[in-house]
């Protein structure tokens, strides 16, 4: 009888155990990925409860909530107000690497009414964004 293991005996199983640890590694991937974009959606989440409380601390007849567009372009960033530290929302918020736009469209949902579209971008991706109706 012989003792111990044959070189493909011994060979597979580094096989097996290479596999094992590409699949674990693969595993820690992406849950960092994952990690990433939760804690991306956190503070998205956070930065847009600031701003938006601001926005609906204040008149009607204030400047930050006076119309961009009309309802058909609430998403659209390019009319939107940016959030920066010269008006009271980008003050809100404070630093941030997101970009916060906000749109505003006079008479919708109905007459009378104010949408307030919040929406927050992270490297020219929209990844967040909130509507507020404001009556009159």
């Amino acid at each position: 009888m012989r003792k111990g293991f044959t070189l493909v005996e011994i060979l597979v199983a580094i096989v097996i155990l290479v596999l094992g640890v590409l699949a674990a590694s693969q595993l820690t991937i992406i849950s960092m990925r994952t990690n990433q974009k939760v804690k991306e959606g956190r503070e998205a989440r956070e930065i847009i409860t600031r701003g938006m409380e601001v926005l609906k601390s204040v008149y009607i007849s204030d400047p930050l909530v006076s119309p961009t567009c009309d309802s058909l372009h609430l998403n659209d960033t390019t009319l939107a107000n940016l959030a920066d530290s010269t008006n009271v929302v980008g003050r809100a918020i404070g630093k941030t690497t997101y970009r916060v736009f906000w749109n505003v469209a006079d008479n919708y949902p109905t007459n009378g009414a104010r949408t307030i579209r919040m929406i927050i971008n992270n490297k020219g991706k929209r990844i967040f964004y909130t509507d507020y109706v404001k009556w009159r």
